[in-house]
């Protein structure tokens, strides 16, 4: 009888062993599959096309603008260099690094883009992957309409149970 329940404990023990080998793999795919995408989203052609397009046409209308627009997109890309070797930001330095986003996309969309952000202080320290807000703000822009008449509202807040939504 004793030797059925230690062997009971021992199967037990063993599928349970072989259940969190299986969810850390499926944890590690998730990442690797996460930091491909953001890969292919950081050297994305048509974010540098479109960056360059609005430089260009910046140059020839407004020259103290154009040079704004290229610190942005320096910082921009620093901070998508800088995200390549690290697993996890703070919300702060992400929300600076979409503000500096935003202000090329407004370049681009004018007054057909909105971005409103009400996040309390208290989140400022909390750790996300980097570029999560980036790849939301990509796809916001991605499949919805961009009109002055009709602007996209982007807003980032945090709710009563500690959500960012």
């Amino acid at each position: 009888m004793c030797w059925i329940f230690i062997y009971y404990i021992f199967q037990n023990y063993y599928k349970k062993s072989q259940e969190n080998k299986v969810k850390e793999q499926k944890i590690i795919a998730g990442t690797a599959s996460a930091k491909f995408e953001t890969l292919k989203n950081q050297i994305d052609p048509h974010f540098l096309f479109n960056n360059l397009s609005s430089l260009s046409s910046l140059i020839m209308e407004d020259q103290h603008q154009a040079v704004k627009f290229v610190k942005e997109l320096a910082s921009v890309y620093r901070y998508l260099l800088q995200a390549n070797d690290s697993d996890l930001t703070t919300l702060n330095r992400e929300m600076s690094f979409i503000d500096n986003y935003f202000h090329l996309l407004k370049t681009r969309f004018g007054e057909g883009i909105i971005l409103a952000t009400d996040i309390e202080e208290k989140y400022d320290q909390f750790l996300l992957p980097p570029l999560t807000l980036q790849v939301l703000v990509e796809n916001a822009v991605k499949h919805n309409s961009i009109l002055p008449e009709k602007p996209l509202r982007i807003h980032f807040y945090t709710d009563e149970a500690d959500n960012l939504v």
